[in-house]
């Protein structure tokens, strides 16, 4: 009799420990989701974008073709503003350097150091950066929560998405702006803070196949989240009426 109580002893903290580590429901994870990210003062994010192309030419040949590019930005969504950097890389090019910063009335850019270029709408820059916002990936797991899986690990909620599926694929098209290819093998993965339900990182990849033609493109896209409420914002507004002016950064985004 004493060793059942003292086995029942012993499996009563595990118990309790797996009643509070309980995952909760895909609509009340998104909608946890939704509702602190609509709160942001700020955030910094860090997204990479590549494309391959792999096609066979008449003669048999392979060839390659490879773009990528890395944005690095901090952004505060209320105020809309933001500033940061992109490179951009396409085979066999150079690659070139970017940087932005973006107030509510006006965007500058310049590419690799050279004058400020001013434009009159702020969303221009931010547009021609491809600087997704977080409200993108946001969308992007409430489609793969409809359609893939959501797990509790430990003390993350991560999203899943393995295969093909028409309609999935014509949702997240329409979520990047693009055209849905017919055949089209997606596999994405999105993690959660399990406590303050925020986007801490992902992975995307799309393999696109068309046999006609004899070409396979495949889509990667990875990005982390961080400095939720913490992210600085630059120390001094920059001066942008000369080559020389460089907007001086107060955190290590960089």
């Amino acid at each position: 009799m004493k060793k059942i109580i003292l086995s029942a002893l012993l499996l009563l903290p595990l118990f309790l420990l797996s009643a509070c580590t309980t995952a909760l429901p895909g609509e009340e994870v998104m909608q946890n989701l939704v509702n602190r990210s609509a709160d942001l003062d700020s955030y910094h994010q860090f997204v990479a974008f590549r494309t391959t192309t792999t096609k066979e030419d008449l003669n048999g040949a392979t060839t390659v073709n490879e773009q990528y590019t890395t944005a690095d930005a901090t952004l505060f969504p209320e105020e809309k503003t933001g500033y940061g950097k992109r490179i951009n890389k396409n085979n066999p090019y150079p690659a070139t350097k970017s940087e932005f910063y973006v107030t509510a009335e006006v965007g500058y850019v310049r590419t690799d150091d050279a004058d400020w270029t001013a434009y009159a709408t702020p969303d221009v820059p931010l547009a021609s950066l491809q600087v997704y916002p977080l409200e993108t990936f946001i969308e992007l797991s409430q489609i793969i929560e409809t359609y893939g899986t959501l797990e509790r690990k430990g003390d993350e909620y991560v999203l899943h998405f393995s295969g093909s599926d028409d309609a999935l694929n014509k949702e997240i098209n329409y979520l990047f702006q693009t055209f849905p290819a017919e055949r089209t093998d997606y596999d994405i993965e999105i993690r959660l803070d399990a406590e303050t339900f925020y986007l801490s990182d992902f992975s995307y990849r799309s393999i696109v196949t068309q046999a006609d033609q004899k070409a396979v493109s495949t889509t990667e896209l990875t990005g982390e989240f961080d400095l939720y409420d913490q992210a600085k914002k630059l120390k001094s507004t920059p001066v942008f009426d000369s080559a020389s002016s460089v907007p001086e950064t107060s955190d290590s985004s960089f």
